[in-house]
């Protein structure tokens, strides 16, 4: 009775060990977090491609213009919040415009960046490798930082794409419009007797 019960034992034994090395790999909890990131990625760079980036830096070509025109035309103008809005309004659209060119460029190095390190990690996680690019050692605890860091990176950047988009948008609406407003408001303004 004693003998079987440790022949019983020793079997669970060797059991159990053979269940956890076949327990989960290092880091595969974070398999699908980062697959999750590179289809929101590819779902944003969707978005981020079709706006109209190509239109940035004429129009801002064109509201510099007007800027510049306008004051020439204002030179020793005094004039007082209500009357400057519109120069305001056109002034915001070029901090809006200014950055785009070189936003969409860092966006787009950063996608190609991004996704080759969530993929490089990924694989490694599936190969179970025991060690990176430079020889340090892979663990848990490394997996778990480096996951958690492409994680954080990937949502700041398609965060990005979305604040570009947005200020690519508000910098482009109705600029015609806002142009003109200017420009009609410093020419009256400069019209008024008594001005310089």
């Amino acid at each position: 009775m004693n003998m079987g019960t440790s022949t019983f034992g020793a079997v669970a034994l060797v059991f159990l060990a053979g269940l956890s090395a076949c327990g989960p790999r290092p880091g595969e909890a974070h398999l699908d977090g980062l697959k999750s990131r590179l289809m929101a990625i590819d779902s944003a760079e969707v978005a981020f491609k079709a706006a109209p980036h190509h239109l940035a830096e004429p129009a801002l070509s064109r509201v510099d213009s007007t800027l510049r025109s306008i004051e020439v035309r204002m030179v020793g103008l005094v004039v007082n919040l209500e009357q400057g809005k519109p120069f305001s309004v056109l002034d915001e659209r070029r901090r809006m415009l200014r950055r785009q060119p070189g936003r969409k460029r860092r966006i787009d190095q950063e996608l190609d960046r991004t996704r080759r390190q969530i993929a490089n990690l990924v694989e490694t996680i599936v190969d179970g490798a025991a060690v990176d690019a430079e020889g340090t050692p892979i663990d848990a605890a490394y997996l778990d930082k480096s996951a958690k860091d492409e994680m954080r990176i990937a949502d700041n950047l398609i965060t990005e794409m979305g604040i570009t988009i947005d200020f690519l948008e508000k910098g482009l609406k109705d600029l015609d419009e806002v142009i003109a407003t200017a420009d009609s408001a410093a020419r009256h303004l400069s019209s008024i007797p008594g001005n310089p």
